[in-house]
């Protein structure tokens, strides 16, 4: 199957752990195929019987009834039920993008005998999960996991699974399905940062100082004479008494947005891969400003997912916010134009664009930070950074200032 990969690996799981997501279900015939090795036994033993009904050689007619013996013999093997329940419990309902998504299954066998082995293959966004079937004793049972790789972000399926069943010679192999589905979100990967540096290295200062104040005066920046009309609570007797003339405090609002991070989402900058790491950029640049209690908003040039106008406080909220968005194409692309029609409200911006982006750049060019994500992304004039990949902008973070 092209473009799948699969995950073999399988350990016992304590029955203690927390269960997010069930699906339960009995498994029913999917389908019963001979392998390669059977469709050849099965046309070696059609050959040889007639070449042995041709030139009357009895020991071709054994070995042909022989052959099919065998191959009869293997379907039958392999289309035998399993007679276990098998219960699907996600452990993991939510991951990064990248991180294996953990399953676990309760196999519970209440036949009276003992069942065969088996595998068990899962599937989730066309990534599969394989995982071996143990025998288990009649009324007794045993729990297994197994981990599905994960590529992408979005609200997938996970499901249906199915059970194989291999003859012993190789021959037959019976596969059936439960038809039991169920919903994991795969949301972007966060990579952390180190800071105050880059972009944020200013707005970083500035809320560092907007914490340590409690009093909402002291965020001046310079002084002058006091005008009739000033508001009285704003002079500094300080610098009044030394100078003999009233000094008013002219100060700024430091609750406003701060810092916006911009995704380009035009299908013509990155090809799918490149905007997954794209998204996993703005996110870290997000949650890291969070985690240094700068107000920061995400905005995408999608008309579908337009992002956030008001900050953002929450890291989960970023990450809800990107996990939908898709690349976009035509008349679903917002310029930057349309995106702060508004105006900036004294922001500082970040766009994240891929290696041919950006689609489209603010009037004045130096009220915006550009990075380029992707493989063969270019340092260009008027673009601040460029990195292959999420992790090396990671590594890349501190020295950009």
């Amino acid at each position: 199957m092209s473009g799948r990969r699969r995950s073999t690996s399988a350990e016992a799981e304590p029955g203690s752990d927390t269960d997010a997501a069930t699906d339960e279900g009995r498994v029913r015939p999917a389908g019963r195929f001979l392998t390669w090795s059977g469709l050849g036994a099965a046309i070696a033993a059609v050959v040889f019987a007639i070449v042995g009904w041709w030139w009357q050689y009895e020991e071709l007619f054994v070995i042909a009834v022989g052959l099919a013996v065998a191959v009869v013999a293997a379907v039958w093997s392999a289309r035998v039920a399993h007679a276990a329940r098998i219960v699907r419990r996600v452990s993991t309902p939510r991951v990064a993008r990248g991180e294996p998504l953990r399953v676990r299954y309760r196999v519970n066998n209440q036949g009276r005998r003992r069942t065969n082995r088996a595998t068990l293959v899962d599937s989730c966004d066309g990534e599969l999960g394989v995982t071996e079937v143990p025998p288990v004793a009649p009324k007794d049972r045993t729990d297994i996991t197994a981990t599905i790789p994960t590529r992408r972000r979005g609200v997938h399926r996970i499901g249906p699974w199915y059970l194989e069943r291999h003859d012993p010679f190789g021959l037959a192999v019976g596969r059936r399905s439960s038809g039991d589905t169920g919903t994991v979100i795969v949301h972007p990967k966060v990579h952390q940062l180190a800071g105050p540096y880059g972009a944020m290295h200013i707005v970083e200062h500035e809320a560092v100082i907007r914490r340590v104040a409690s009093d909402p005066l002291s965020g001046f920046v310079s002084l002058r004479e006091y005008v009739q009309g000033d508001d009285p609570r704003l002079i500094h007797w300080p610098t009044t008494a030394r100078m003999g003339t009233l000094m008013l405090r002219e100060h700024v609002e430091l609750r406003r947005p701060e810092f916006t991070v911009v995704l380009d989402t035009a299908a013509s900058v990155a090809p799918a891969d490149d905007f997954e790491e794209m998204i996993d950029v703005v996110a870290s640049i997000a949650v890291h400003a969070i985690r240094s209690g700068v107000d920061v908003t995400v905005r995408t040039t999608s008309k579908e997912y337009p992002g956030s106008r008001r900050s953002i406080g929450a890291e989960q909220t970023v990450l809800d916010l990107l996990t939908p968005v898709g690349q976009t194409e035509g008349d679903s692309i917002l310029r930057l134009s349309e995106l702060f029609r508004d105006g900036l409200d004294h922001t500082a911006i970040v766009m994240v664009t891929g290696p041919d982006g950006p689609a489209s750049v603010l009037p004045r060019g130096d009220s915006m930070s550009i990075v380029r994500v992707g493989q063969d992304a270019a340092l260009v004039p008027g673009i601040a950074l460029a990195v292959d990949d999420a992790a090396t902008f990671a590594q890349k973070w501190r020295p950009w200032r």
